[in-house]
């Protein structure tokens, strides 16, 4: 007996019985060591104090848990996992284990019913669970729907399902050989079985998006709006591990949550290094498109950039000291021709390779902010004092074409900051190298919408005169 997890908890219980977490986990262990009447009564006060949706849901999953092992009243059990499903009808879990409890019984109509009801209304990015709760993970519906559909005469279906359940990014090792079963017995070979889990196979005309930064429903409508692109694939949303994730059921938009870091860096940009690399990894395309995730592009807009890239995307460029590692030059949305290494972060667009090379450096140890007190609003006059944000980003990839620039990074304020003593000396090298590593799209016809500044449209004349932003149509 857990005796050394539940006494203590017992001891709480005695001191504060309204506790809700201190219910819970008395739930819980009591569940462990097989005493599910215990248990049960403990969720069940847990459910009834508790204000926290979530742990209300994951009580109504264990009180059904508790009534299963207990081997009675099915009635109940289902009126358990209903109640979760009305009490949250965008979390999964209750929805497979109601499909799977059919199955088992072999109710396929009810079986496949809550699978392909689960599909369509749940949110795939929920906050996991605190404890098991027999929930293989966000595969299980998608897996379900597919076992179920044979027996429901959707034979065809069944067949395409059982390809997407083992494309699906996060199958484990023992469903993944049921559906490889599956699609035997359906006359595939293990060659084309093969095929369906490689990158390979991925078609080289299709694309995945990453979008980074925090989420909100107007990064999710953004997601939606490109996923109308023929030539997308996938749309990444690289976010943070608290990001209240809005109502999603498109299987085609991936959620890739990220810790944050220490330091956020001077500008957010530790943030967006952090989320652009960690989305990038996700890629399964041959080619990518990292993205600012508070700003878009109309559809028009992004069809020309596409032709523009296939037309501009040659391998021409060499680390420097390793000719056996050819680069692509990364196409960016302008650069600012008086800064060192400055590409616009609102696209990086080239082979998924090169733009994981762009984002692999290291964090800024020390944020602007840490060294004066200041607002965010107020950076601009202290550039004399940090590299800004899209130079940091462009000197460190650079520097894996140029020794020179290393050397500089050790020393930035002598050649990075703006003022510095060398600054003349980082802009000759810059406007030499930049133009070898990177490649801008033209304006003509391309356009963005920028709410954060109030934008409806880019304002290209003002961003040529202020900062000496320059486009495909003047050399880059």
């Amino acid at each position: 007996m857990n005796e050394n997890k539940i006494q203590p908890l017992l001891n709480q219980y005695i001191e504060n019985p309204l506790d809700p977490e201190i219910n819970f986990w008395l739930g819980w262990e009591y569940e462990q060591i097989g005493q599910n009447a215990s248990a049960l009564s403990y969720y069940l006060r847990c459910a009834e104090m508790s204000e926290d949706k979530d742990l209300i849901y994951e009580c109504l999953l264990k009180t059904w848990s508790c009534v299963n092992k207990s081997g009675r009243r099915p009635w109940y059990e289902y009126q358990q996992l209903i109640t979760a499903i009305t009490h949250d009808p965008k979390r999964p879990e209750a929805y497979y284990l109601l499909s799977k409890n059919h199955g088992d019984k072999k109710e396929w109509k009810s079986c496949y019913y809550f699978a392909k009801v689960g599909l369509e209304l749940t949110e795939h990015n929920t906050k996991k669970c605190r404890t098991d709760v027999q929930y293989p993970g966000d595969f299980s519906l998608l897996f379900q729907k597919a076992f179920s559909s044979w027996y429901v005469g959707q034979r065809d279906l069944c067949r395409e399902l059982w390809k997407e359940t083992l494309q699906h990014p996060n199958i484990t090792e023992p469903y993944a050989k049921i559906c490889i079963n599956n699609l035997r017995n359906f006359g595939f070979t293990d060659e084309f079985i093969s095929s369906l889990t490689s990158e390979d196979n991925v078609d080289d005309s299709k694309i995945d998006i990453v979008l980074q930064g925090k989420c909100s429903q107007y990064v999710l409508d953004t997601a939606n709006h490109y996923l109308q692109l023929n030539f997308v694939n996938n749309v990444i949303l690289s976010c943070w591990e608290d990001d209240d994730i809005p109502f999603n059921n498109n299987l085609k938009i991936k959620i890739v949550k990220n810790n944050l870091p220490n330091v956020n860096g001077t500008g957010n940009r530790n943030l967006q290094i952090v989320s652009s690399l960690n989305g990038l990894k996700k890629v399964k395309t041959k080619f990518a498109i990292k993205m600012r995730n508070d700003q878009r592009y109309d559809l028009n807009s992004m069809n020309i950039m596409y032709e523009f890239f296939h037309k501009n995307k040659e391998r021409i460029i060499t680390y420097e000291g390793d000719e056996t590692k050819p680069k692509n030059r990364v196409l960016v949305a302008g650069m600012f021709e008086g800064f060192p290494f400055h590409p616009r972060d609102h696209v990086f667009w080239g082979h998924k390779e090169d733009l994981i090379d762009i984002f692999d450096m290291p964090l800024e140890p020390l944020g602007i902010e840490d060294k004066v007190k200041m607002k965010r609003e107020d950076y601009w006059k202290y550039y004399d004092c940090y590299i800004r944000t899209e130079s940091y980003i462009g000197s460190h990839y650079c520097s894996k074409f140029n020794e020179k620039i290393k050397k500089w990074l050790l020393k930035p304020e002598q050649y990075l900051y703006d003022d510095s003593p060398y600054y003349e000396h980082a802009l000759v090298l810059s406007n030499v190298l930049s133009k070898q590593v990177f490649k801008s799209f033209p304006k003509q016809n391309i356009d963005l919408e920028w709410p954060k500044y109030g934008w409806e449209k880019y304002p290209y004349d003002s961003q040529y005169s202020r900062f000496n932003e320059r486009w495909d149509e003047d050399g880059y």
